[in-house]
């Protein structure tokens, strides 16, 4: 009824006088039947007219085109504005957030966790701090942050920015130090926040302050290397005119020559570079074989005793060059740290330990070779997979599962070649399994190419891919101590040696040590959020562009809805408040235009259509 009497309006005055009455009468019959609620009757004109209007009002192309774009620029507009403003489905496209949002997942975000944002910009409205969460998760823009490639565009048609997902650690005025694969923060009271620690679903995460010891680095002159994590140049190193070298800290207030000893005793101010957030409870970690400690180590394998394999740890990094060390423009600028190294021989035991807790990045095999998934292709450096048949994997929590349709996985067979416990499969799993290239297995000395796999003490108990690996009971774990402390304490000032042992937790009498978290921690600025990925191997997060600016913050992942399986549902967090002021507001306006729809489509179902055109 109302197409044809829209055709009526348009090109009714086209038509002959006969016919046009003819129209009229039959477009007032079908009014008529319609406001009579006679179905059949209504039923007969509408099909009259029907035949009517195809016979005397052909659309053109024009007519096509027009109803074309009206339709989309509608859909267009109503689109980005829920989108923007309400909720918007989103796909996951990396591993940054492994095991909570896995490559392929599609969850819904709700844009009215913490305030109305404003359509195809990074502002808001009603922002409220307080509705933001540490240990949930969020979502940004990267607007006014040192990212690359944030350009993309909404529809195929605005330019738009790049949405991110991480989880959110800190607010304005926190400051936060890492001990343990776990966060200690204090908020601006001082308060400890328990969640970061002991929530259930921070359990299974760790947490590492960096991804290479040298962080960002740069030529900040001709003779001068700055390095930076979150953003923050941190340390430098210059050559002199005369030729020394000398390495510096800056510890908030001025740039400061760097202290490599400063480990050995208890100092109350930042002295040197590892002192930093906690990096010096951190080591990175790789396997080697014997072969390859005689060939690629200064320690003799004879020196710490047998091993199947052996977990090289290199740790506690600063910026005084060992001696001979030269500042030329052909050395690797990672050569430029100063860092220690330790040994620890592994026994089947151990290696079990680490196969049951091996995880990997997703990956994709190929005709018997294994690339990341994202690469395009495989490459020479590609590592092999012989007799694995073609197609994607992962491995996580020690599980390995072969990656179908969609995202969906299953797990993987227990004869699969993945499964292999022989020590070369656990080695290549090991340091290879999160970048998928064998420039990453132990080629040579001093090379640049170290795997993002870490190794921290807890309680004095010894923890490797985010599980306990050696207890503090542990004889191989108890002559690994001694055997650290006794280099350290026999080592040379000319060549010192800082051990790789248990600093402990920030705690002062069993209670936080404020204090010292403020001092040696991350310290998050006014209007600025830290967020970290759950997977800490290979998430670009705030260890490496810095503080996320609050205009920036866009909402808040609300239900994974592909695929399905355990996950399915909320995902593990501190659930956001279901009810609160922007949402109740956008909710409100929503409905608001939804009943007013309805309450004048009920009205207009009583009204005439049909008046004649005089």
């Amino acid at each position: 009824m109302k197409q044809a009497y829209a055709w009526y309006k348009k090109k009714g005055k086209t038509l002959p006088p006969d016919q046009l009455t003819h129209f009229e009468n039959e477009l007032q019959k079908l009014d008529q039947a319609l406001l009579a609620g006679n179905r059949e009757e209504a039923d007969s004109y509408a099909r009259k007219l029907e035949k009517f209007c195809e016979t005397h009002f052909k659309k053109n192309g024009w007519d096509y085109g027009v109803e074309l774009i009206v339709a989309l620029v509608f859909a267009l507009l109503a689109a980005t504005l829920i989108r923007q403003v309400w909720f918007e489905p989103f796909e996951i496209p990396t591993g940054s957030m492994r095991p909570t949002f896995k490559e392929q997942d599609h969850v819904t975000v709700s844009k009215t966790a913490f305030g109305i944002n404003v359509p195809l910009q990074s502002a808001h409205f009603m922002f409220d701090p307080k509705l933001v969460q540490r240990s949930s998760i969020f979502i940004f823009a990267p607007d006014h942050m040192p990212l690359t490639d944030t350009e993309t565009t909404y529809f195929g048609i605005f330019p738009y920015k790049k949405r991110y997902i991480k989880r959110m650690i800190g607010k304005p005025g926190d400051a936060l130090y890492f001990y343990g694969g776990k966060i200690y923060l204090v908020d601006q009271a001082g308060k400890l926040d328990e969640d970061l620690l002991n929530a259930p679903w921070m359990h299974r995460l760790e947490h590492i302050p960096f991804l290479q010891f040298e962080g960002s680095v740069k030529m900040a002159a001709q003779n001068q290397i700055v390095f930076s994590h979150m953003n923050q140049p941190l340390g430098r190193i210059s050559l002199s005119p005369m030729g020394t070298i000398r390495g510096e800290i800056f510890n908030g207030k001025e740039w400061v020559k760097d202290q490599p000893l400063a480990p050995l005793r208890a100092h109350q101010n930042l002295e040197t570079y590892s002192d930093f957030f906690g990096m010096r409870n951190f080591a990175m970690a790789r396997l080697l074989t014997k072969e390859e400690v005689k060939k690629l180590t200064p320690i003799d394998p004879h020196e710490v005793g047998e091993g199947v394999l052996y977990l090289e740890l290199r740790h506690t990094p600063s910026l005084t060059p060992p001696p001979g060390r030269q500042f030329l423009p052909h050395t690797p600028l990672h050569l430029l740290l100063n860092v220690q190294t330790a040994l620890l021989p592994l026994n089947e035991h151990h290696l079990k330990t680490l196969m049951d807790n091996m995880y990997t990045a997703r990956f994709i095999v190929k005709d018997g070779r294994g690339r990341r998934l994202g690469q395009a292709h495989a490459t020479p450096s590609s590592p092999a997979f012989p007799g694995l048949p073609d197609g994607t994997y992962e491995f996580y929590y020690g599980k390995g599962l072969q990656v179908g349709f969609g995202g969906i996985t299953s797990p993987l067979p227990e004869n699969s070649v993945l499964y292999d416990t022989t020590p070369a499969n656990i080695q290549k799993l090991f340091n290879l399994g999160i970048e998928m290239d064998t420039s990453y297995n132990p080629l040579s000395k001093n090379q640049a190419a170290y795997p993002n796999r870490y190794a921290y003490f807890r309680n004095g108990d010894l923890y490797v891919l985010g599980a306990l690996l050696l207890t503090k009971e542990d004889p191989a774990l108890q002559e690994f101590n001694h055997r650290e402390k006794k280099r350290e304490e026999t080592s040379s000032e000319r060549l010192p040696y800082i051990a790789f042992k248990d600093y402990g937790p920030p705690l002062k009498e069993g209670k936080v040590d404020v204090d010292f978290i403020r001092t040696f921690g991350v310290k998050v600025p006014a209007k600025s959020y830290f967020g970290l990925g759950d997977n800490h191997a290979m998430s670009a997060d705030s260890r490496i562009f810095g503080f996320i600016p609050e205009d920036n913050i866009q909402g808040a992942p609300w239900l994974i809805i592909w695929p399905p399986g355990e996950r399915w549902g909320p995902p593990p967090q501190k659930p956001y408040p279901f009810v609160n002021a922007p949402g109740s507001i956008i909710w409100a306006l929503a409905l608001a235009v939804l009943g007013s729809w309805y309450a004048y489509h009920r009205w207009s179902l009583k009204r005439p259509i049909f008046y004649k055109v005089t």
